[in-house]
């Protein structure tokens, strides 16, 4: 199983509860919500996605587990297409 993590190289900023990520090769810059933050956060160390829905799970245990799953699929669709994270 694919074990990802942030590229080191984006930077970050955090301002009014929000994450923007700041892509140092394209200078695209991209927002992140309270929960994609604390996904990215996580990621400063690899992890698979069932590790990051565990995680989740844990920090939201009132929230459906296919409501975790659709969410954190989406969000890491979009930082892969982005070209923000890393297969280790």
């Amino acid at each position: 199983m694919n074990r990802l993590r942030r590229r080191p190289d984006i930077a970050i900023t955090a301002l009014d509860g929000g994450t923007f990520l700041i892509d140092g090769r394209t200078q695209a810059i991209f927002h992140l919500d309270a929960l994609g933050g604390g996904v990215w956060t996580a990621l400063a160390y690899p992890a698979t996605r069932d590790e990051l829905a565990a995680l989740l799970a844990e920090a939201f245990p009132g929230t459906p587990h296919d409501t975790i799953a659709r969410d954190l699929d989406a969000l890491l669709a979009e930082l892969d297409a982005r070209d923000l994270l890393e297969r280790v």
